[in-house]
Protein backbone atom coordinates (compact mmCIF):
# COMPACT_ATOMS: atom_id res chain seq x y z
CA UNK A 1 0.00 0.00 0.00
CA UNK A 2 2.79 2.52 -0.34
CA UNK A 3 1.78 2.89 -3.98
CA UNK A 4 0.06 6.75 -4.81
CA UNK A 5 -3.58 5.83 -6.05
CA UNK A 6 -3.90 6.49 -9.89
CA UNK A 7 -5.79 10.20 -10.17
CA UNK A 8 -8.38 9.29 -13.10
CA UNK A 9 -10.34 11.95 -14.43
CA UNK A 10 -14.18 10.85 -13.72
CA UNK A 11 -17.80 12.17 -14.13
CA UNK A 12 -20.19 14.50 -16.01
CA UNK A 13 -17.56 17.50 -15.67
CA UNK A 14 -14.60 15.58 -17.10
CA UNK A 15 -17.08 14.83 -20.24
CA UNK A 16 -18.08 18.45 -20.41
CA UNK A 17 -14.84 20.00 -20.47
CA UNK A 18 -13.76 17.43 -23.31
CA UNK A 19 -16.26 18.29 -25.76
CA UNK A 20 -15.31 22.31 -25.20
CA UNK A 21 -11.77 21.30 -25.47
CA UNK A 22 -13.10 19.63 -28.42
CA UNK A 23 -15.01 22.29 -29.64
CA UNK A 24 -12.65 25.33 -28.94
CA UNK A 25 -10.02 23.31 -30.86
CA UNK A 26 -12.15 23.26 -33.94
CA UNK A 27 -12.83 26.48 -33.84
CA UNK A 28 -9.23 27.61 -33.07
CA UNK A 29 -8.52 25.20 -35.80
CA UNK A 30 -10.86 26.73 -38.34
CA UNK A 31 -9.60 30.13 -37.54
CA UNK A 32 -5.87 29.63 -37.17
CA UNK A 33 -5.63 26.63 -40.80
CA UNK A 34 -2.03 25.81 -41.37
CA UNK A 35 -0.79 27.92 -38.58
CA UNK A 36 -2.21 24.87 -36.19
CA UNK A 37 -1.56 22.46 -38.38
CA UNK A 38 2.23 22.45 -38.70
CA UNK A 39 2.55 22.70 -34.63
CA UNK A 40 0.45 20.23 -34.01
CA UNK A 41 1.55 17.44 -36.77
CA UNK A 42 5.14 18.15 -35.42
CA UNK A 43 4.21 17.52 -31.61
CA UNK A 44 2.47 14.31 -32.64
CA UNK A 45 5.12 13.54 -34.42
CA UNK A 46 7.65 14.13 -32.05
CA UNK A 47 5.60 12.45 -29.08
CA UNK A 48 4.68 9.46 -31.51
CA UNK A 49 8.84 8.95 -31.29
CA UNK A 50 9.61 9.45 -28.13
CA UNK A 51 6.93 7.02 -27.51
CA UNK A 52 8.50 4.30 -29.41
CA UNK A 53 12.14 5.72 -28.30
CA UNK A 54 12.12 6.50 -25.12
CA UNK A 55 12.23 4.09 -22.15
CA UNK A 56 9.96 3.82 -19.88
CA UNK A 57 11.31 5.28 -17.04
CA UNK A 58 11.83 8.39 -19.53
CA UNK A 59 8.36 8.65 -20.98
CA UNK A 60 7.42 10.69 -18.24
CA UNK A 61 9.33 13.61 -19.94
CA UNK A 62 7.21 12.83 -23.27
CA UNK A 63 4.60 15.34 -22.79
CA UNK A 64 6.79 18.71 -22.12
CA UNK A 65 9.35 17.25 -24.55
CA UNK A 66 6.85 16.71 -27.56
CA UNK A 67 5.21 19.99 -26.63
CA UNK A 68 8.13 22.32 -26.89
CA UNK A 69 10.19 19.97 -29.71
CA UNK A 70 7.12 20.72 -31.62
CA UNK A 71 6.72 24.34 -31.72
CA UNK A 72 10.89 24.23 -32.33
CA UNK A 73 10.42 22.63 -35.38
CA UNK A 74 7.09 25.38 -36.29
CA UNK A 75 10.13 27.76 -35.67
CA UNK A 76 12.47 26.07 -37.51
CA UNK A 77 10.41 25.69 -40.28
CA UNK A 78 9.54 29.44 -40.30
CA UNK A 79 13.54 29.88 -40.28
CA UNK A 80 14.30 27.73 -43.29
CA UNK A 81 11.34 30.28 -45.21
CA UNK A 82 12.88 33.56 -43.71
CA UNK A 83 16.10 32.61 -44.49
CA UNK A 84 19.78 34.46 -43.42
CA UNK A 85 17.42 37.46 -42.05
CA UNK A 86 15.72 34.85 -39.71
CA UNK A 87 18.47 34.51 -37.67
CA UNK A 88 18.25 37.36 -36.41
CA UNK A 89 14.32 37.08 -35.12
CA UNK A 90 14.44 33.19 -34.13
CA UNK A 91 18.37 32.60 -33.24
CA UNK A 92 17.83 32.75 -29.61
CA UNK A 93 14.60 31.13 -29.46
CA UNK A 94 16.25 28.41 -31.33
CA UNK A 95 19.50 28.15 -29.37
CA UNK A 96 17.25 28.28 -26.26
CA UNK A 97 15.05 25.13 -27.51
CA UNK A 98 18.45 23.65 -28.56
CA UNK A 99 19.88 23.65 -24.57
CA UNK A 100 16.64 23.06 -23.00
CA UNK A 101 15.31 20.08 -25.27
CA UNK A 102 19.07 18.55 -25.14
CA UNK A 103 19.77 19.24 -21.20
CA UNK A 104 15.97 17.90 -20.90
CA UNK A 105 16.73 14.48 -22.58
CA UNK A 106 20.48 14.09 -21.18
CA UNK A 107 18.87 14.93 -17.79
CA UNK A 108 15.31 15.31 -16.63
CA UNK A 109 15.63 17.67 -13.89
CA UNK A 110 14.60 21.04 -12.74
CA UNK A 111 17.29 22.73 -14.73
CA UNK A 112 16.04 22.31 -18.07
CA UNK A 113 12.33 22.81 -16.99
CA UNK A 114 13.31 26.09 -15.03
CA UNK A 115 15.02 27.48 -18.37
CA UNK A 116 12.10 26.34 -20.28
CA UNK A 117 9.92 27.36 -18.01
CA UNK A 118 11.61 31.51 -18.14
CA UNK A 119 11.80 31.21 -21.69
CA UNK A 120 8.72 30.05 -22.58
CA UNK A 121 6.86 32.81 -19.76
CA UNK A 122 8.96 35.52 -20.89
CA UNK A 123 7.93 34.27 -24.39
CA UNK A 124 4.17 34.30 -23.66
CA UNK A 125 4.35 37.61 -22.59
CA UNK A 126 6.07 38.95 -25.35
CA UNK A 127 3.52 37.14 -27.72
CA UNK A 128 0.53 37.80 -26.06
CA UNK A 129 1.31 41.50 -26.18
CA UNK A 130 1.48 41.07 -29.53
CA UNK A 131 -1.48 39.12 -30.24
CA UNK A 132 -3.26 41.78 -28.15
CA UNK A 133 -2.58 44.48 -30.55
CA UNK A 134 -2.94 42.87 -33.80
CA UNK A 135 -5.38 42.95 -36.17
CA UNK A 136 -8.17 40.30 -35.55
CA UNK A 137 -8.03 37.45 -39.15
CA UNK A 138 -4.44 38.78 -39.97
CA UNK A 139 -1.77 36.32 -40.99
CA UNK A 140 0.00 37.26 -37.92
CA UNK A 141 -2.64 36.96 -35.71
CA UNK A 142 -3.46 33.70 -36.37
CA UNK A 143 -0.27 32.66 -36.16
CA UNK A 144 0.51 34.67 -32.98
CA UNK A 145 -2.71 32.47 -31.12
CA UNK A 146 -1.05 29.53 -32.12
CA UNK A 147 2.12 30.14 -30.68
CA UNK A 148 0.15 31.74 -27.42
CA UNK A 149 -1.23 28.34 -27.00
CA UNK A 150 2.02 26.18 -28.03
CA UNK A 151 3.40 28.50 -24.59
CA UNK A 152 0.83 27.98 -22.65
CA UNK A 153 0.69 24.02 -23.22
CA UNK A 154 4.18 24.25 -23.09
CA UNK A 155 4.41 25.54 -19.38
CA UNK A 156 1.71 23.07 -18.22
CA UNK A 157 3.78 19.90 -19.59
CA UNK A 158 6.54 21.58 -17.63
CA UNK A 159 4.91 22.75 -14.92
CA UNK A 160 3.04 18.84 -14.35
CA UNK A 161 6.64 17.04 -15.17
CA UNK A 162 8.27 19.42 -12.42
CA UNK A 163 5.68 18.66 -9.65
CA UNK A 164 5.92 14.35 -11.00
CA UNK A 165 9.81 14.78 -10.40
CA UNK A 166 9.35 16.37 -7.10
CA UNK A 167 6.90 13.93 -6.09
CA UNK A 168 9.62 11.40 -6.99
CA UNK A 169 12.26 12.72 -4.84
CA UNK A 170 10.27 13.41 -1.85
CA UNK A 171 11.02 9.48 -0.09
CA UNK A 172 7.61 7.69 0.40
CA UNK A 173 5.76 7.07 4.09
CA UNK A 174 7.05 3.46 4.36
CA UNK A 175 10.72 4.73 4.37
CA UNK A 176 10.39 6.79 7.16
CA UNK A 177 11.66 5.45 10.63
Amino acid sequence: MTELPVWAPKGVGFKVLGILGGVVGALVGQYAGVDLLIPLLATALVWWGGSKVLKDERKEILPAFAVNAGHFLWLSLSLFILGAQGFAILGLDLLLYIIGLAWLLKKPSFGPLILLGIYQALSLGVNGYSLAVAAVGSGSHKALLVHVIWRAMALFFIAKLMFTLRRKSVPSASNVP
